[in-house]
Protein backbone atom coordinates (compact mmCIF):
# COMPACT_ATOMS: atom_id res chain seq x y z
CA UNK A 1 0.00 0.00 0.00
CA UNK A 2 1.55 3.33 -1.11
CA UNK A 3 1.13 6.45 1.02
CA UNK A 4 2.15 10.01 0.05
CA UNK A 5 4.08 12.43 2.26
CA UNK A 6 0.98 14.43 3.13
CA UNK A 7 -0.84 11.31 4.11
CA UNK A 8 1.93 10.49 6.54
CA UNK A 9 1.13 13.52 8.70
CA UNK A 10 -0.82 12.41 11.75
CA UNK A 11 -4.49 13.46 11.37
CA UNK A 12 -6.60 14.71 14.20
CA UNK A 13 -8.22 12.15 16.50
CA UNK A 14 -11.08 10.44 14.65
CA UNK A 15 -13.42 10.63 17.60
CA UNK A 16 -13.43 12.12 21.08
CA UNK A 17 -11.55 10.09 23.69
CA UNK A 18 -9.28 8.46 21.12
CA UNK A 19 -5.85 7.60 22.60
CA UNK A 20 -2.86 6.15 20.84
CA UNK A 21 -1.53 2.93 22.21
CA UNK A 22 2.01 3.17 23.57
CA UNK A 23 4.72 1.11 21.98
CA UNK A 24 5.34 -2.18 23.70
CA UNK A 25 8.57 -3.99 24.57
CA UNK A 26 8.15 -6.21 21.53
CA UNK A 27 8.13 -3.25 19.21
CA UNK A 28 11.35 -1.94 20.77
CA UNK A 29 12.95 -5.30 20.24
CA UNK A 30 11.73 -5.23 16.67
CA UNK A 31 13.37 -1.85 16.17
CA UNK A 32 16.63 -3.18 17.59
CA UNK A 33 16.46 -6.23 15.33
CA UNK A 34 15.87 -4.05 12.28
CA UNK A 35 18.72 -1.73 13.35
CA UNK A 36 21.12 -4.45 14.44
CA UNK A 37 23.51 -3.61 11.66
CA UNK A 38 23.68 -0.02 12.89
CA UNK A 39 24.12 -1.25 16.43
CA UNK A 40 27.04 -3.43 15.45
CA UNK A 41 28.54 -0.82 13.14
CA UNK A 42 28.61 1.75 15.92
CA UNK A 43 29.18 -0.39 19.02
CA UNK A 44 31.73 -2.94 17.81
CA UNK A 45 34.46 -0.41 16.95
CA UNK A 46 34.10 1.26 20.33
CA UNK A 47 34.29 -2.07 22.14
CA UNK A 48 37.22 -3.08 19.98
CA UNK A 49 39.07 0.15 20.72
CA UNK A 50 38.38 -0.24 24.46
CA UNK A 51 39.58 -3.86 24.39
CA UNK A 52 42.66 -2.79 22.47
CA UNK A 53 43.46 -0.18 25.08
CA UNK A 54 42.81 -2.61 27.91
CA UNK A 55 45.03 -5.24 26.36
CA UNK A 56 47.70 -3.15 24.66
CA UNK A 57 48.53 -0.66 27.41
CA UNK A 58 51.64 -1.78 29.30
CA UNK A 59 51.56 -2.67 32.98
CA UNK A 60 52.61 0.12 35.32
CA UNK A 61 53.66 -0.78 38.88
CA UNK A 62 53.33 1.58 41.80
CA UNK A 63 55.39 1.50 44.97
CA UNK A 64 54.12 3.73 47.76
CA UNK A 65 55.39 4.78 51.16
CA UNK A 66 53.49 6.67 53.82
CA UNK A 67 55.06 9.19 56.19
CA UNK A 68 53.22 10.02 59.39
CA UNK A 69 53.48 13.44 61.00
CA UNK A 70 54.35 13.39 64.70
CA UNK A 71 51.32 13.72 66.95
CA UNK A 72 48.88 12.32 64.38
CA UNK A 73 48.29 9.14 66.38
CA UNK A 74 47.47 11.14 69.50
CA UNK A 75 45.07 13.37 67.54
CA UNK A 76 43.28 10.35 66.11
CA UNK A 77 42.88 8.76 69.53
CA UNK A 78 42.12 11.94 71.45
CA UNK A 79 40.83 14.98 69.53
CA UNK A 80 41.44 17.15 72.62
CA UNK A 81 45.15 16.79 71.92
CA UNK A 82 44.53 19.11 68.98
CA UNK A 83 43.88 21.99 71.39
CA UNK A 84 46.61 20.93 73.81
CA UNK A 85 49.37 20.60 71.24
CA UNK A 86 50.76 24.09 70.61
CA UNK A 87 52.82 22.88 67.65
CA UNK A 88 49.82 21.48 65.76
CA UNK A 89 49.55 23.65 62.70
CA UNK A 90 46.59 23.94 60.36
CA UNK A 91 49.11 24.54 57.58
CA UNK A 92 50.66 21.07 57.64
CA UNK A 93 49.45 20.43 54.10
CA UNK A 94 51.12 23.64 52.93
CA UNK A 95 54.34 22.60 54.62
CA UNK A 96 54.20 19.22 52.85
CA UNK A 97 53.65 20.96 49.52
CA UNK A 98 56.54 23.35 50.12
CA UNK A 99 58.69 20.37 51.11
CA UNK A 100 57.60 18.63 47.90
CA UNK A 101 58.74 21.65 45.89
CA UNK A 102 62.25 21.27 47.31
CA UNK A 103 62.44 17.48 47.12
CA UNK A 104 61.00 17.33 43.58
CA UNK A 105 63.25 20.04 42.23
CA UNK A 106 65.20 19.40 39.05
CA UNK A 107 68.45 19.08 40.96
CA UNK A 108 67.12 16.39 43.29
CA UNK A 109 65.34 14.48 40.54
CA UNK A 110 68.49 14.57 38.42
CA UNK A 111 70.34 13.16 41.41
CA UNK A 112 67.75 10.36 41.65
CA UNK A 113 68.18 9.52 37.96
CA UNK A 114 71.94 9.53 38.39
CA UNK A 115 71.81 7.12 41.34
CA UNK A 116 69.18 4.76 39.91
CA UNK A 117 68.52 3.77 36.31
CA UNK A 118 64.76 4.19 36.26
CA UNK A 119 64.26 4.55 32.48
CA UNK A 120 65.97 2.74 29.64
CA UNK A 121 66.70 5.79 27.50
CA UNK A 122 67.39 8.32 30.24
CA UNK A 123 71.05 8.72 29.26
CA UNK A 124 70.10 9.69 25.70
CA UNK A 125 67.28 12.05 26.67
CA UNK A 126 67.83 13.32 30.24
CA UNK A 127 65.29 16.15 29.87
CA UNK A 128 62.58 13.77 28.72
CA UNK A 129 63.44 11.30 31.46
CA UNK A 130 63.22 14.13 33.99
CA UNK A 131 59.75 15.07 32.76
CA UNK A 132 58.63 11.43 32.80
CA UNK A 133 59.95 11.05 36.34
CA UNK A 134 58.13 14.14 37.52
CA UNK A 135 54.89 12.87 36.01
CA UNK A 136 55.28 9.44 37.58
CA UNK A 137 55.65 10.79 41.14
CA UNK A 138 52.52 11.29 43.24
CA UNK A 139 52.42 13.05 46.63
CA UNK A 140 49.02 12.91 48.34
CA UNK A 141 47.90 14.34 51.69
CA UNK A 142 46.28 11.92 54.15
CA UNK A 143 43.61 13.48 56.35
CA UNK A 144 41.46 12.11 59.16
CA UNK A 145 38.06 13.61 60.06
CA UNK A 146 37.76 14.49 63.76
CA UNK A 147 35.40 16.50 65.92
CA UNK A 148 37.12 19.78 66.73
CA UNK A 149 36.78 20.39 70.52
CA UNK A 150 37.11 24.15 69.99
CA UNK A 151 34.30 24.60 67.45
CA UNK A 152 32.30 21.39 67.94
CA UNK A 153 32.36 20.79 64.17
CA UNK A 154 33.94 18.05 62.15
CA UNK A 155 37.15 18.97 60.40
CA UNK A 156 39.92 17.20 58.53
CA UNK A 157 43.31 17.00 60.18
CA UNK A 158 46.44 16.24 58.21
CA UNK A 159 48.01 13.19 59.83
CA UNK A 160 50.30 11.85 57.10
CA UNK A 161 51.16 12.01 53.42
CA UNK A 162 51.99 9.34 50.88
CA UNK A 163 54.79 9.30 48.30
CA UNK A 164 54.27 7.00 45.29
CA UNK A 165 56.29 6.32 42.17
CA UNK A 166 55.06 4.54 39.02
CA UNK A 167 57.31 2.52 36.74
CA UNK A 168 56.94 -0.30 34.26
CA UNK A 169 59.30 -2.43 36.32
CA UNK A 170 58.38 -3.22 39.95
CA UNK A 171 62.00 -3.18 41.18
CA UNK A 172 62.58 0.29 39.75
CA UNK A 173 59.30 1.51 41.23
CA UNK A 174 60.38 0.35 44.69
CA UNK A 175 63.85 1.92 44.34
CA UNK A 176 62.45 5.26 43.22
CA UNK A 177 59.78 5.37 45.95
CA UNK A 178 62.28 4.46 48.67
CA UNK A 179 64.68 7.17 47.49
CA UNK A 180 61.87 9.74 47.53
CA UNK A 181 60.74 8.76 51.05
CA UNK A 182 64.31 9.09 52.34
CA UNK A 183 64.66 12.41 50.52
CA UNK A 184 61.53 13.75 52.25
CA UNK A 185 62.84 12.63 55.65
CA UNK A 186 66.29 14.11 55.02
CA UNK A 187 64.91 17.41 53.72
CA UNK A 188 62.57 17.72 56.71
CA UNK A 189 65.46 17.02 59.04
CA UNK A 190 67.67 19.58 57.29
CA UNK A 191 64.88 22.14 57.29
CA UNK A 192 64.19 21.68 61.01
CA UNK A 193 67.93 21.73 61.75
CA UNK A 194 68.29 25.01 59.86
CA UNK A 195 65.34 26.45 61.76
CA UNK A 196 66.73 25.29 65.12
CA UNK A 197 70.16 26.69 64.24
CA UNK A 198 68.62 29.99 63.22
CA UNK A 199 66.66 30.14 66.45
CA UNK A 200 69.78 29.35 68.47
CA UNK A 201 71.74 32.15 66.78
CA UNK A 202 68.87 34.58 67.18
CA UNK A 203 68.48 33.79 70.88
CA UNK A 204 72.26 34.03 71.34
CA UNK A 205 72.31 37.54 69.84
CA UNK A 206 69.31 38.60 71.89
CA UNK A 207 70.82 37.11 75.06
CA UNK A 208 74.08 39.02 74.51
CA UNK A 209 72.17 42.24 73.93
CA UNK A 210 70.09 41.63 77.05
CA UNK A 211 73.24 40.79 79.05
CA UNK A 212 74.70 44.18 78.17
CA UNK A 213 71.41 45.80 79.15
CA UNK A 214 71.45 43.95 82.48
CA UNK A 215 75.03 45.10 83.09
CA UNK A 216 73.97 48.70 82.47
CA UNK A 217 71.05 48.37 84.88
CA UNK A 218 73.29 46.77 87.51
CA UNK A 219 75.71 49.68 87.20
CA UNK A 220 72.82 52.08 87.51
CA UNK A 221 71.58 50.26 90.60
CA UNK A 222 75.06 50.28 92.18
CA UNK A 223 75.36 54.00 91.51
CA UNK A 224 71.92 54.55 93.00
CA UNK A 225 72.82 52.57 96.13
CA UNK A 226 76.05 54.48 96.52
CA UNK A 227 74.25 57.78 96.14
CA UNK A 228 71.48 56.85 98.57
CA UNK A 229 73.48 54.84 101.07
CA UNK A 230 71.47 54.31 104.22
CA UNK A 231 68.19 55.42 102.60
CA UNK A 232 67.35 52.23 100.75
CA UNK A 233 64.02 50.56 101.49
CA UNK A 234 65.60 47.37 102.82
CA UNK A 235 67.37 49.50 105.46
CA UNK A 236 64.20 51.16 106.77
CA UNK A 237 63.66 48.63 109.51
CA UNK A 238 67.30 48.73 110.50
CA UNK A 239 67.22 52.57 110.53
CA UNK A 240 64.17 52.48 112.79
CA UNK A 241 65.89 50.05 115.14
CA UNK A 242 69.07 52.13 115.18
CA UNK A 243 66.96 55.22 115.75
CA UNK A 244 65.31 53.57 118.78
CA UNK A 245 68.69 52.50 120.15
CA UNK A 246 70.08 55.98 119.58
CA UNK A 247 67.20 57.56 121.47
CA UNK A 248 67.75 55.09 124.29
CA UNK A 249 71.45 55.92 124.29
CA UNK A 250 70.67 59.64 124.45
CA UNK A 251 68.36 59.02 127.41
CA UNK A 252 71.05 56.97 129.15
CA UNK A 253 73.64 59.66 128.53
CA UNK A 254 71.26 62.30 129.84
CA UNK A 255 70.66 60.18 132.93
CA UNK A 256 74.40 59.73 133.48
CA UNK A 257 74.95 63.46 133.03
CA UNK A 258 72.23 64.21 135.60
CA UNK A 259 73.84 61.79 138.03
CA UNK A 260 77.29 63.29 137.44
CA UNK A 261 75.96 66.79 137.92
CA UNK A 262 74.46 65.78 141.26
CA UNK A 263 77.72 64.06 142.22
CA UNK A 264 79.67 67.16 141.21
CA UNK A 265 77.54 69.32 143.48
CA UNK A 266 78.19 66.89 146.32
CA UNK A 267 81.95 66.81 145.62
CA UNK A 268 82.18 70.60 145.51
CA UNK A 269 80.45 70.77 148.89
CA UNK A 270 82.80 68.16 150.40
CA UNK A 271 85.83 69.86 148.88
CA UNK A 272 84.90 73.13 150.51
CA UNK A 273 84.54 71.42 153.88
CA UNK A 274 87.87 69.52 153.44
CA UNK A 275 89.75 72.70 152.68
CA UNK A 276 88.24 74.34 155.77
CA UNK A 277 89.56 71.49 158.03
CA UNK A 278 93.36 71.73 158.65
CA UNK A 279 94.47 68.91 160.96
CA UNK A 280 95.64 65.79 159.22
CA UNK A 281 94.09 63.63 161.92
CA UNK A 282 90.74 64.99 160.94
CA UNK A 283 91.60 64.19 157.37
CA UNK A 284 92.53 60.66 158.38
CA UNK A 285 89.27 60.18 160.20
CA UNK A 286 87.38 61.70 157.32
CA UNK A 287 89.11 59.33 154.91
CA UNK A 288 88.41 56.38 157.14
CA UNK A 289 84.73 57.42 157.45
CA UNK A 290 84.49 57.80 153.69
CA UNK A 291 86.19 54.43 153.22
CA UNK A 292 83.70 52.83 155.60
CA UNK A 293 80.74 54.35 153.75
CA UNK A 294 82.05 53.34 150.36
CA UNK A 295 82.89 49.83 151.55
CA UNK A 296 79.19 49.26 152.06
CA UNK A 297 78.45 50.23 148.42
CA UNK A 298 81.49 48.93 146.56
CA UNK A 299 83.71 45.88 146.55
CA UNK A 300 87.16 45.98 148.18
CA UNK A 301 88.73 45.86 144.75
CA UNK A 302 86.93 49.00 143.60
CA UNK A 303 89.44 51.62 142.30
CA UNK A 304 88.08 54.39 144.61
CA UNK A 305 88.51 52.16 147.65
CA UNK A 306 92.03 51.27 146.52
CA UNK A 307 92.93 54.95 146.22
CA UNK A 308 91.39 55.70 149.67
CA UNK A 309 93.38 52.86 151.23
CA UNK A 310 96.61 54.24 149.79
CA UNK A 311 95.86 57.71 151.11
CA UNK A 312 94.97 56.30 154.54
CA UNK A 313 98.16 54.23 154.58
CA UNK A 314 100.18 57.29 153.57
CA UNK A 315 98.70 59.41 156.41
CA UNK A 316 99.25 56.65 158.94
CA UNK A 317 102.83 56.40 157.82
CA UNK A 318 103.24 60.14 158.55
CA UNK A 319 103.16 61.29 154.95
CA UNK A 320 101.14 64.09 153.41
CA UNK A 321 99.47 64.66 150.10
CA UNK A 322 100.67 68.21 149.83
CA UNK A 323 102.66 69.08 146.79
CA UNK A 324 101.49 66.05 144.83
CA UNK A 325 102.39 66.71 141.18
CA UNK A 326 100.35 65.86 138.08
CA UNK A 327 102.83 63.15 137.15
CA UNK A 328 102.38 61.63 140.56
CA UNK A 329 98.63 61.69 140.16
CA UNK A 330 99.03 60.15 136.71
CA UNK A 331 101.21 57.39 138.13
CA UNK A 332 98.68 56.72 140.88
CA UNK A 333 95.83 56.54 138.41
CA UNK A 334 97.80 54.16 136.19
CA UNK A 335 98.47 51.88 139.15
CA UNK A 336 94.79 51.90 140.05
CA UNK A 337 93.92 51.15 136.36
CA UNK A 338 96.31 48.18 136.31
CA UNK A 339 94.68 46.70 139.43
CA UNK A 340 91.19 47.42 138.03
CA UNK A 341 91.98 45.64 134.75
CA UNK A 342 92.88 42.51 136.68
CA UNK A 343 89.34 42.35 138.00
CA UNK A 344 87.21 44.04 135.32
CA UNK A 345 86.98 44.09 131.56
CA UNK A 346 87.72 47.06 129.34
CA UNK A 347 84.00 47.83 129.00
CA UNK A 348 83.50 48.22 132.76
CA UNK A 349 82.38 51.77 133.66
CA UNK A 350 85.05 52.14 136.40
CA UNK A 351 87.81 51.13 134.02
CA UNK A 352 86.54 53.62 131.45
CA UNK A 353 86.27 56.35 134.12
CA UNK A 354 89.88 55.77 135.22
CA UNK A 355 90.96 55.87 131.58
CA UNK A 356 89.23 59.22 131.14
CA UNK A 357 90.99 60.52 134.28
CA UNK A 358 94.30 59.38 132.86
CA UNK A 359 93.52 61.05 129.53
CA UNK A 360 92.61 64.27 131.35
CA UNK A 361 95.87 64.23 133.32
CA UNK A 362 97.89 63.50 130.22
CA UNK A 363 96.18 66.41 128.46
CA UNK A 364 97.01 68.75 131.37
CA UNK A 365 100.62 67.58 131.41
CA UNK A 366 100.82 67.99 127.61
CA UNK A 367 99.52 71.55 127.91
CA UNK A 368 102.50 72.43 130.16
CA UNK A 369 100.88 72.27 133.59
CA UNK A 370 103.31 70.77 136.15
CA UNK A 371 101.56 70.80 139.54
CA UNK A 372 98.19 71.40 141.05
CA UNK A 373 98.91 74.55 143.02
CA UNK A 374 95.50 74.69 144.55
CA UNK A 375 95.98 71.26 146.03
CA UNK A 376 99.56 71.73 147.11
CA UNK A 377 98.55 73.11 150.46
CA UNK A 378 95.44 71.04 150.73
CA UNK A 379 94.95 68.03 152.86
CA UNK A 380 94.88 64.52 151.34
CA UNK A 381 91.12 64.57 151.74
CA UNK A 382 90.84 67.74 149.71
CA UNK A 383 93.21 66.35 147.12
CA UNK A 384 91.09 63.23 146.82
CA UNK A 385 87.94 65.27 146.43
CA UNK A 386 89.61 67.53 143.87
CA UNK A 387 90.69 64.51 141.87
CA UNK A 388 87.17 63.12 141.91
CA UNK A 389 85.82 66.53 140.90
CA UNK A 390 88.23 66.68 137.98
CA UNK A 391 87.23 63.17 136.91
CA UNK A 392 83.58 64.11 137.15
CA UNK A 393 84.14 67.18 134.97
CA UNK A 394 85.99 65.03 132.45
CA UNK A 395 83.14 62.52 132.38
CA UNK A 396 80.59 65.32 131.95
CA UNK A 397 82.53 66.72 129.00
CA UNK A 398 82.81 63.27 127.44
CA UNK A 399 79.11 62.59 127.96
CA UNK A 400 78.19 65.98 126.47
CA UNK A 401 80.29 65.20 123.39
CA UNK A 402 78.67 61.76 123.23
CA UNK A 403 75.21 63.30 123.54
CA UNK A 404 76.02 65.74 120.73
CA UNK A 405 77.24 62.87 118.56
CA UNK A 406 74.11 60.82 119.27
CA UNK A 407 71.83 63.76 118.48
CA UNK A 408 73.65 64.30 115.17
CA UNK A 409 73.25 60.61 114.39
CA UNK A 410 69.56 60.75 115.32
CA UNK A 411 69.04 63.74 113.05
CA UNK A 412 70.66 61.85 110.18
CA UNK A 413 68.46 58.81 110.80
CA UNK A 414 65.36 61.00 110.85
CA UNK A 415 66.43 62.49 107.50
CA UNK A 416 66.84 59.00 106.07
CA UNK A 417 63.39 57.95 107.29
CA UNK A 418 61.80 61.09 105.78
CA UNK A 419 63.55 60.58 102.41
CA UNK A 420 62.82 56.83 102.35
CA UNK A 421 59.47 56.98 100.39
CA UNK A 422 60.92 58.95 97.50
CA UNK A 423 64.05 56.84 97.44
CA UNK A 424 61.92 53.70 97.59
CA UNK A 425 59.93 54.79 94.53
CA UNK A 426 63.08 55.36 92.49
CA UNK A 427 64.66 52.21 93.90
CA UNK A 428 61.66 50.08 92.94
CA UNK A 429 61.72 51.48 89.41
CA UNK A 430 65.40 50.55 89.02
CA UNK A 431 65.03 47.11 90.63
CA UNK A 432 61.87 46.39 88.64
CA UNK A 433 63.64 47.12 85.36
CA UNK A 434 66.61 45.05 86.49
CA UNK A 435 64.42 42.10 87.57
CA UNK A 436 62.52 42.21 84.28
CA UNK A 437 65.75 42.35 82.29
CA UNK A 438 67.24 39.46 84.26
CA UNK A 439 64.09 37.36 83.77
CA UNK A 440 64.18 38.09 80.05
CA UNK A 441 67.89 37.24 79.94
CA UNK A 442 67.31 33.94 81.75
CA UNK A 443 64.46 33.12 79.39
CA UNK A 444 66.61 33.88 76.35
CA UNK A 445 69.42 31.70 77.69
CA UNK A 446 66.98 28.87 78.33
CA UNK A 447 65.48 29.15 74.87
CA UNK A 448 68.94 29.32 73.35
CA UNK A 449 69.96 26.12 75.14
CA UNK A 450 66.69 24.47 74.12
CA UNK A 451 67.29 25.44 70.50
CA UNK A 452 70.86 24.14 70.63
CA UNK A 453 69.74 20.87 72.21
CA UNK A 454 66.96 20.59 69.63
CA UNK A 455 69.46 21.21 66.83
CA UNK A 456 71.77 18.51 68.18
CA UNK A 457 68.86 16.08 68.60
CA UNK A 458 67.63 16.76 65.06
CA UNK A 459 71.14 16.31 63.66
CA UNK A 460 71.39 13.00 65.52
CA UNK A 461 68.03 11.83 64.19
CA UNK A 462 66.41 11.45 67.61
CA UNK A 463 63.82 14.23 67.21
CA UNK A 464 62.32 13.65 63.78
CA UNK A 465 58.83 14.99 63.20
CA UNK A 466 58.29 12.61 60.29
CA UNK A 467 58.06 8.86 60.83
CA UNK A 468 57.79 6.21 58.15
CA UNK A 469 54.47 4.49 58.71
CA UNK A 470 54.83 2.13 55.76
CA UNK A 471 57.95 1.63 53.68
CA UNK A 472 57.82 1.22 49.89
CA UNK A 473 57.71 -2.41 48.84
CA UNK A 474 58.17 -4.19 45.52
CA UNK A 475 54.66 -4.29 44.01
CA UNK A 476 53.33 -7.68 42.97
CA UNK A 477 50.37 -6.51 40.85
CA UNK A 478 50.30 -3.59 38.42
CA UNK A 479 48.55 -0.48 39.58
CA UNK A 480 47.43 0.53 36.10
CA UNK A 481 45.96 0.38 33.60
CA UNK A 482 42.62 -0.70 35.09
CA UNK A 483 41.76 -3.12 32.29
CA UNK A 484 38.38 -4.20 33.61
CA UNK A 485 37.39 -0.58 34.15
CA UNK A 486 38.48 0.29 30.60
CA UNK A 487 36.40 -2.57 29.19
CA UNK A 488 33.36 -1.60 31.25
CA UNK A 489 33.68 2.02 30.14
CA UNK A 490 34.09 0.93 26.50
CA UNK A 491 31.00 -1.29 26.70
CA UNK A 492 28.95 1.45 28.32
CA UNK A 493 30.10 3.99 25.74
CA UNK A 494 29.38 1.53 22.93
CA UNK A 495 25.87 0.87 24.27
CA UNK A 496 25.14 4.58 24.63
CA UNK A 497 26.50 5.42 21.18
CA UNK A 498 24.65 2.52 19.53
CA UNK A 499 21.32 3.32 21.14
CA UNK A 500 21.73 6.99 20.30
CA UNK A 501 22.40 6.11 16.69
CA UNK A 502 19.36 3.83 16.56
CA UNK A 503 17.12 6.49 18.08
CA UNK A 504 18.31 9.12 15.63
CA UNK A 505 17.90 6.74 12.70
CA UNK A 506 14.41 5.80 13.86
CA UNK A 507 13.40 9.46 14.21
CA UNK A 508 14.62 10.33 10.75
CA UNK A 509 13.08 7.21 9.10
CA UNK A 510 9.65 7.97 7.42
CA UNK A 511 8.95 4.42 6.27
CA UNK A 512 5.55 2.96 7.22
CA UNK A 513 5.86 -0.38 8.84
CA UNK A 514 3.00 -2.46 10.16
CA UNK A 515 -0.58 -1.89 11.07
CA UNK A 516 0.32 0.42 13.99
CA UNK A 517 1.93 2.99 11.70
CA UNK A 518 -1.16 2.95 9.44
CA UNK A 519 -3.43 3.35 12.42
CA UNK A 520 -1.31 6.27 13.69
CA UNK A 521 -1.36 7.96 10.29
CA UNK A 522 -4.96 7.31 9.13
CA UNK A 523 -6.64 7.06 12.46
CA UNK A 524 -8.42 3.80 11.52
CA UNK A 525 -7.44 0.25 12.14
CA UNK A 526 -6.69 -1.87 9.03
CA UNK A 527 -8.89 -4.86 8.33
CA UNK A 528 -5.98 -7.23 7.72
CA UNK A 529 -2.22 -7.28 7.29
CA UNK A 530 -0.31 -8.97 4.46
CA UNK A 531 2.86 -10.63 5.73
CA UNK A 532 6.26 -10.04 4.17
CA UNK A 533 6.76 -12.32 1.17
CA UNK A 534 10.34 -13.39 0.81
CA UNK A 535 11.58 -13.78 -2.77
CA UNK A 536 14.90 -14.44 -4.43
CA UNK A 537 15.62 -10.75 -5.07
CA UNK A 538 15.39 -9.88 -1.43
CA UNK A 539 17.81 -12.57 -0.42
CA UNK A 540 20.14 -11.48 -3.13
CA UNK A 541 19.96 -7.94 -1.89
CA UNK A 542 20.87 -9.03 1.66
CA UNK A 543 23.84 -10.98 0.50
CA UNK A 544 25.02 -7.99 -1.44
CA UNK A 545 25.21 -5.59 1.60
CA UNK A 546 27.39 -7.20 4.33
CA UNK A 547 28.56 -3.89 5.78
CA UNK A 548 28.11 -5.05 9.33
CA UNK A 549 30.21 -8.13 8.55
CA UNK A 550 33.10 -5.90 7.49
CA UNK A 551 32.75 -3.92 10.67
CA UNK A 552 32.80 -7.08 12.73
CA UNK A 553 35.86 -8.31 10.86
CA UNK A 554 37.65 -5.02 11.51
CA UNK A 555 36.79 -5.21 15.22
CA UNK A 556 38.09 -8.77 15.40
CA UNK A 557 41.28 -7.70 13.66
CA UNK A 558 41.81 -4.89 16.13
CA UNK A 559 41.29 -7.26 19.04
CA UNK A 560 43.71 -9.74 17.54
CA UNK A 561 46.32 -7.03 17.13
CA UNK A 562 45.86 -5.98 20.76
CA UNK A 563 46.31 -9.57 21.91
CA UNK A 564 49.50 -9.90 19.88
CA UNK A 565 50.87 -6.64 21.33
CA UNK A 566 49.92 -7.62 24.88
CA UNK A 567 51.08 -11.20 25.04
CA UNK A 568 53.51 -11.71 22.17
CA UNK A 569 55.41 -8.51 21.60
Amino acid sequence: MSVTQSQMQPPPPPYPGYEQESAGFGEYLGILRRRRKLLLAVGLPIVAIGATLALALPDVYRSEGQIEIEGAQAVRQNPNALAQDPEESPYADQYVRSLSTVVLSDRNLAKLLAEHKLYDGQADDPAGALEDLRGDIKVDIVTVPILDPNTGRERDVVTAFSVAYDNKQPQRAQEGAEWLVNAFLAENRNDRQRQAGGRAKFFAREAERMRQHVAQLEGKLAEFKQKNAGKLPELNEMNLNVMDRTENDIQNVESQMQALRRERVFLVSQLSQARAASPEAGNLRALEDQYARMSVQYDQSHPDLIMLRRQIDQLKAGGSGAGLSLKGQLQTQRSILAEARQRYSEDHPDVQRIQRNIQSLEARIASGETADVSTAADSPMAMQLQTQLNATDTQLAALQARAMELRTKLSGLEGRIVAAPEVERDYQAVTRDLASARAKYDELLKRQMDAEVSEAAIAGGTADKFQVKSSPKIPEDPAKPARIAIMIIAIVLAAIASLTAVILAQLMDTTVRGARDIQDILGVAPLTAVPVINHSGAKKHKRGAPAYAATAAAAVAILALAVVIRFVA
